[in-house]
């Protein structure tokens, strides 16, 4: 069985998700109307109810084994995250996608770590840069390092 996923952080590195969901496959970018994207108090990326906003992501199809190692890596056992299904539209149509939310609601800054695995994201999953402008370099500043391939 497969699902949708919707990501939203540093899971749009596509590096990071091949080695988190070997069996994923790229569906192609949605839109989670009546949220906004920040980062919380914990550091890491999150999406809130928002009415005016929107969060650009990449939808994903997941296998059973790549929802238990994305359980595992956005630690749903010790409820840093909780598993939502959240409608997104991918290419105008409406689709259930599973959408990995915080239960933490208020506005941080990055984990060190994290802001260079979100920049490769951004760069990977080619949101429009009126997008990442608007939400994300809020929290993100741009890194020039993520630019340089390994």
């Amino acid at each position: 069985m497969t699902r949708f996923y919707f990501a939203y952080g540093s899971n749009l590195w596509l590096e990071q998700m091949s080695g988190r969901c070997p069996n994923h496959k790229v569906i192609g970018k949605g839109i989670l109307k009546g949220y906004r994207w920040i980062i919380s108090e914990r550091g890491y990326a999150n999406v809130v109810k928002s009415k005016p906003d929107e969060v650009h992501g990449v939808v994903y199809e997941v296998t059973e084994s790549d929802e238990e190692s994305l359980d595992k890596k956005e630690g749903i056992d010790r409820g840093l995250y909780r598993k939502e299904i959240i409608v997104a539209e991918i290419d105008g149509q409406s689709k259930n996608c599973l959408v990995y939310v915080d239960p933490v609601e208020q506005a941080g800054n990055p984990q060190q770590e994290y802001m260079e695995r979100i920049n490769k994201g951004i760069i990977d999953s080619k949101l429009s840069s009126e997008y990442v402008e608007r939400y994300i370099r809020v929290f993100v500043p741009a890194q020039e390092n993520c630019f340089s391939k390994k």
